[in-house]
């Protein structure tokens, strides 16, 4: 039991090196494991400078750290590295704690070294990265103050005056002159609860710093008791949290005997008997589990472990109790509040003389915050190789000397290596044996200067195709500039190399279509600067781009084709002109040049592509062809004589016969006696209407054997279609056809010549008749209207004939669906309508036949 321990086989069965020593540091008392580990005797151990042990690189830090707790009484705290019997030095956490007595004088000082070397390593080893960071972390100090039982200043250490910018009598004196004015009275009414009822002190509250900042400290303060339960002093610990530091935990519980010392230990300290189970646990363990001293005794400590860690405990307790063997392993324990964290537990045995277990000693060590950290770590290592193996690209790298040592998982899938196999990978083999040379020339270049290396070459995949590929190698430095590694980064460019050739080769027969097209190819800027010609452009006018300016164009046609150009760029809109060019040699010709905008995806105009055709020629032909057809119109005319003058032979035959008629009435009338000159009178005025009828159709005839300008008045359409109905009556009954006009009433008058719109209405009601001559199968119908459309007139001369497929060559000279025609009428007709400013077309109907349709200005003064 443990009123049966004693001190002694205490210490002697902690799992750590314990040793009490004098106020200068003479070692008075050490446990087992210090003699153990030294293979010393305790006198040799007195007679000898323990600093011998001590590494030389760690020996200043010592010193420095023991002379200030010697000076200053302070417990110290240090992580050193020492050298054992067999001459290896091992790390270990050394703690020491001032035993004072009534009057504060320091008695003894109890040191607790804790062999931490495989920690120590698995952290070198683990977490080499981080090294420099834990190092800073576990550097801060923190922020320490001791008060007695009043709330009076004892202490305060350098680290809080200088942060807070005063002296331990000014702290003293005003001990709340550093807390921000609106928490004084919170943390003043805090401390007086918390020390009426010997309750710790946790707060947070503002202080200001020596710059005059306030900052957020968190202020835990722990009462010490004597005895009797009365506080006899407050330790505090003041953290600032608002750089989110933490201090270092300096109170220590335990100042008089070696019990406290144990308590002291930041570890759970376990005692238990070979056969009766628990017989002692420190305090540190009591408050964790929640357990009291008096209940340790039949304790089953296996209901702390974690259920899926319960059956390996107990596996590798029940061997090491057989063997006699030390157990360390880590596992889970329930802390009081149901709290499940991680330990690391040593359980040592203790042996009696005669080789028998008689206790066993064990220190757990709470190691929660590290396996966090190590599992932190862990999966931060697996994302960093998962990103890497996520890269869109193949990551190398390489020792000093081009020799693989790793590679990401899409460089192993490329080449179909496994990563054990990187080592004896010859990655020249690899690359395309026509760039091997330049590939190995430019390596030997930069890894002489210590320079990236960036190219592309050709690679060969696990399936033997090569595929090109930019590789860039950056090289890694040491402290010397030395080169000890070097990362690669090796892109797969081959389908963006295809593109581009393929976009080469498009660009090529692009530029080659250009320069051959039988035009002008130009491009301009938004603002219709050019930036762009043809060839041709330059044979053509003789200048390069920069040279060709307004006067290439026909001073009569610049303002005109300016005055589009801006009217383009304020809309945006395409368009195209008509205009004469100077070529090289001086002379001028016809283009006719088409524009259009390319936009970017906003709808802004980012070029203007401009085709310019030679029209020289197809002018000149025009011209001639106009010529002609104003010849072929004459000659239409004197051919359609004979046809017209059937068609208007009893036309000319009723005034004359009705002149002849009247004249031997009138001679009747003269001949009575007395002569009757009345009658006779109203006789004559017939005789002259009807002459100058007769005259009005010879007039019209002749006009169709001269080639005269037309002559314009303004008329009623509708009196010219009833006209030409009139004129082909016969005709129109002979061939059986069934005629029916649609004429809109009140139409506008329109300023034509009368015979020339009576021929081309005669040329089309001719058509019709024959277009009808050979239909059986239905009945013949011909309908003429006339109707309003905006500012013109349109006429339609509709039939129900063979029509034909192709309506838009019937309108050519000479071109003629019948053996005896001649192809000039509807072309004929199309020069007559063209010439008064309309136009003509023909469109096949839905079921037969075809309708021509014409439109004729308006008169510009003809009421409406």
């Amino acid at each position: 039991m443990q009123s049966e321990l004693t001190f002694r086989q205490m210490v002697d069965g902690i799992s750590a090196l314990v040793a009490v020593l004098t106020p200068d540091g003479a070692v008075d008392f050490v446990n087992r494991q210090v003699l153990d580990y030294f293979g010393k005797t305790l006198a040799e151990l007195k007679e000898w400078a323990s600093t011998d042990a001590v590494h030389p690189d760690d020996l200043p830090g010592v010193i420095a750290v023991w002379t200030r707790s010697v000076e200053s009484g302070r417990p110290y705290d240090v992580e050193l590295r020492q050298r054992g019997a067999v001459g290896v030095y091992r790390w270990f956490h050394v703690q020491g704690l001032p035993v004072r007595d009534e009057e504060g004088h320091i008695l003894r000082w109890c040191v607790l070294q804790t062999d931490i070397d495989e920690r120590k390593r698995a952290e070198e080893a683990q977490r080499e990265s981080e090294r420099e960071l834990r190092q800073l972390v576990n550097s801060v100090p923190g922020m320490i103050a001791v008060a007695n039982a009043k709330g009076e200043s004892e202490y305060v250490n350098q680290r809080a005056l200088d942060y807070l910018d005063t002296t331990a009598e000014g702290f003293r004196d005003r001990p709340m002159g550093t807390v921000h004015p609106e928490d004084q009275e919170q943390l003043r009414n805090a401390w007086l609860r918390c020390n009426e009822l010997g309750q710790p002190l946790d707060l947070v509250h503002r202080v200001r710093r020596f710059d005059g900042v306030y900052r957020w400290v968190h202020v835990r303060g722990e009462p010490l008791h004597d005895d009797r339960g009365r506080i006899v002093r407050w330790y505090y610990v003041f953290t600032d949290i608002d750089d989110q530091k933490r201090a270092e935990e300096a109170l220590r519980e335990s100042e008089r005997e070696l019990r406290q010392i144990v308590d002291g230990v930041p570890g759970m300290i376990l005692v238990a008997s070979s056969t009766d189970g628990q017989e002692y646990a420190n305090k540190r363990f009591l408050d964790f589990s929640g357990t009291t001293a008096e209940e340790l005794i039949g304790f089953d400590g296996m209901k702390l472990v974690h259920p899926d860690d319960r059956e390996r405990v107990m596996n590798e307790w029940l061997r090491c109790s057989a063997l006699g063997e030390p157990l360390e392993l880590d596992h889970r324990l329930k802390r009081f509040d149901g709290v499940y964290r991680w330990f690391h537990l040593r359980i040592d045995p203790l042996m009696d003389d005669r080789g028998r277990i008689v206790r066993w000693y064990g220190l757990v060590t709470d190691i929660d915050d590290q396996r966090r950290a190590e599992e932190a770590l862990r999966e931060s290592e697996r994302e960093l190789r998962q990103i890497i193996d996520s890269v869109p690209g193949m990551i190398t790298v390489a020792n000093s000397t081009g020799r693989q040592e790793y590679g990401n998982q899409r460089f192993l899938d490329y080449t179909g290596a496994a990563l054990e196999e990187l080592k004896d990978l010859d990655g020249l083999n690899l690359i395309h044996p026509d760039e091997r040379e330049r590939v190995t020339s430019e390596w030997l270049r930069v890894s002489a200067l210590g320079q990236p290396l960036e190219l592309d070459h050709r690679l060969r995949r696990f399936d033997g195709v090569y595929r090109w590929v930019h590789v860039r190698v950056e090289p890694h430095l040491d402290d010397r500039g030395q080169i000890v590694r070097w990362y690669g980064l090796l892109t797969d460019i081959d389908d963006q190399r295809r593109a581009e050739e393929a976009l080469r080769e498009r660009e090529r027969h692009l530029r080659l279509l250009v320069e051959t097209i039988p035009a002008l190819v130009s491009r301009s800027k938004p603002d219709g600067h050019l930036d762009y010609i043809d060839r041709r452009v330059v044979d053509y006018t003789g200048r390069q781009m920069e040279e060709i300016d307004l006067d290439v164009i026909h001073p009569d046609d610049q303002i005109a084709h300016v005055e589009k150009w801006h009217r383009a760029m304020e809309t945006g809109e395409p368009w195209d002109d008509t205009y004469r060019i100077r070529r090289a040699d001086g002379e001028y010709r016809w283009f006719y040049d088409r524009v259009e905008p390319l936009r970017d995806r906003d709808g802004r105009v980012v070029s203007w592509y401009a085709v310019k055709i030679d029209i020289n020629d197809s002018r000149e032909m025009e011209e001639a062809l106009r010529s002609t057809r104003r010849k072929l119109s004459a000659a239409k005319q004197m051919a359609t004589v004979a046809e017209l003058s059937a068609s208007i032979a009893h036309e000319i035959n009723q005034p004359l016969a009705s002149v002849v008629t009247n004249a031997h009435a009138a001679q009747t009338w003269l001949s009575h006696d007395p002569p009757n000159i009345e009658r006779a009178q109203a006789t004559l005025d017939r005789i002259i209407r009807d002459g100058h009828s007769a005259a009005e159709v010879v007039r019209r005839i002749r006009a169709l054997f001269k080639e005269s300008a037309p002559v314009k008045a303004p008329l009623d359409i509708n009196q010219i279609v009833a006209q030409v109905l009139r004129v082909l009556s016969d005709e129109l009954r002979d061939n059986s056809i069934i005629v029916e006009t649609k004429l809109e009433a009140d139409l506008p008058l329109i300023d034509v010549d009368q015979v020339q719109i009576q021929q081309t209405l005669i040329n089309l009601v001719h058509n019709a008749i024959e277009a009808m001559a050979g239909v059986t199968d239905r009945g013949k119908s011909l309908l003429l209207s006339s109707r309003r459309q905006g500012e013109e007139l349109l006429i339609q001369v509709r039939d129900n004939g063979a029509g034909t497929r192709d309506p838009t060559v019937i309108f050519d000279p000479f071109f003629t669906t019948k053996d005896s025609g001649m192809g000039m009428g509807l072309s004929i007709s199309r020069s007559i309508v063209e010439a008064h400013g309309g136009r003509v077309w023909a469109t096949p109907n839905e079921g037969a036949g075809m309708t021509f349709r014409f439109t004729l200005p308006l008169a510009p003064d003809g009421p409406a």
